[in-house]
């Protein structure tokens, strides 16, 4: 990095009360950012929730950076697969920066954003205003039908937009490559693209008994957990089919869902009751703030975290889980197969109850192997999360991007 000045950033993101994981990953980041540059916020938020956020930056509305752009070196865009990125996904289009794409997939964010800037994203990557193909792709996105949609992930306009690009993964580094190599503007050397690792601090679990007294949980209880937004894509319905399947040898066991159960769901609890588990399934809604989600979960045994299909995401609540010291159950696809085998469970993409009980009966019958993955969980988090170790590669990435364009200007 060059020792010549300190970068102003603006930095573009949701923030807290935004709901948003995208929200609590750039309030973690941003203190650690700091340190290398000088940071302007630009966020829909109003003001911070986060008192030590909105007392040390300087905090502005998305669409203000067409008024204040010259005062900065380098734009900073955090983009995810929600509507909270409509007015920066707009300012990406003619103020070009670094993005960090937190998913390369954009269909739900797009859409529900605005469909006709979704019918126009969708022609943009396709080349063509193919309608057939339009309709297909609303169909499959009203079913949540993400496996169809993902030949068309929507990324086209920021491979075409950005100076540079960081992710998560190498799952999405692949799909973000394949779309810089077929890119009709062709610049050569743009956008950079770079894996990062995504923050995370070692949590403090505390004590789980303390924790459990708190929710009014058995001490005895075996606890299996699911956290964060509980959607079918996690599947919930698969997870309870095999902890039914488990009470026989473990009839002290409970499911603790901890986190707002989404509409299209369904009824988790009435299924619950057809396996004859109306006393063993426990759902906790939204746990906030962070820090009472983290109690919860720190009150599970073991926290599963699954995905049939993935659109190149990584998972917040499954680094939380890790850092917490908790074994996890996860399914060996995109960045979730990236993952240390020392240091969680993995099922195969196409694994069903069966497979998922297996392992499960395994985790509950040895609270050594429980031990062993929760520290090779926690390892995991301290070598490659902690967020000074990726704010320094946040920096040597920009400070590259942007003497990169220098350097193409002389």
């Amino acid at each position: 990095m060059s020792a010549i000045k300190r970068l102003s950033i603006a930095f573009i993101s949701p923030l807290n009360p935004l709901r948003s994981g995208i929200s609590d990953y750039a309030e973690l980041l941003l203190l650690f950012l700091s340190e290398f540059f000088d940071l302007t916020l630009y966020s829909d938020c109003g003001v911070p929730a986060n008192p030590l956020i909105a007392e040390r930056f300087p905090v502005y509305p998305v669409l203000d950076l067409y008024k204040y752009h010259s005062l900065h070196d380098l734009r900073l865009y955090q983009i995810g697969n929600s509507p909270h990125h409509r007015n920066a996904f707009t300012v990406l289009r003619t103020l070009p920066g670094v993005v960090v794409l937190h998913e390369p997939f954009l269909h739900h964010g797009l859409y529900y954003s605005s469909p006709l800037h979704y019918r126009r994203e969708l022609f943009y990557e396709l080349g063509t205003p193919d309608w057939a193909r339009l309709r297909d792709m609303e169909q499959a996105l009203v079913n949540d039908d993400r496996q169809a949609l993902m030949d068309v992930p929507l990324i086209g306009r920021i491979v075409d937009s950005s100076l540079g690009i960081l992710v998560h993964s190498q799952t999405a580094r692949r799909i973000v490559e394949a779309y810089r190599a077929k890119s009709a503007l062709g610049r050569s050397g743009f956008p950079k693209i770079m894996v990062v690792s995504q923050p995370m601090a070692v949590l403090d679990s505390g004590e789980m008994p303390e924790h459990r007294a708190r929710l009014g949980l058995p001490q005895d209880a075996l606890i299996f957990g699911m956290a964060g937004f509980i959607h079918p894509v996690k599947e919930p319905y698969l997870a309870l089919q095999a902890f039914a399947r488990l009470q026989s040898d473990f009839p002290q066991a409970l499911f603790l869902f901890v986190g707002e159960v989404l509409q299209e769901t369904g009824d988790l609890l009435a299924f619950a009751r057809e396996l004859g588990l109306a006393d063993k399934v426990i759902i906790l809604g939204r746990v906030e703030p962070l820090e009472r989600l983290h109690q919860a979960m720190s009150a599970c045994d073991v926290v599963l975290n699954l995905r049939r299909t993935t659109i190149g995401e990584t998972s917040a609540i499954a680094l939380r889980a890790m850092a917490l010291g908790k074994p996890i159950i996860v399914r060996n696809i995109g960045w979730f197969g990236e993952l240390p085998d020392e240091a969680c469970v993995k099922i195969g993409p196409e694994d069903g109850v069966e497979e998922l009980v297996a392992v499960m009966r395994a985790l509950a019958s040895s609270p050594e192997m429980r031990l062993r993955l929760g520290q090779e969980a926690r390892r995991y988090i301290e070598r490659e999360c902690d967020p000074r170790r990726v704010a320094r590669q946040y920096a040597e990435f920009l400070w590259d991007v942007y003497l990169s364009i220098v350097q193409s200007r002389v």
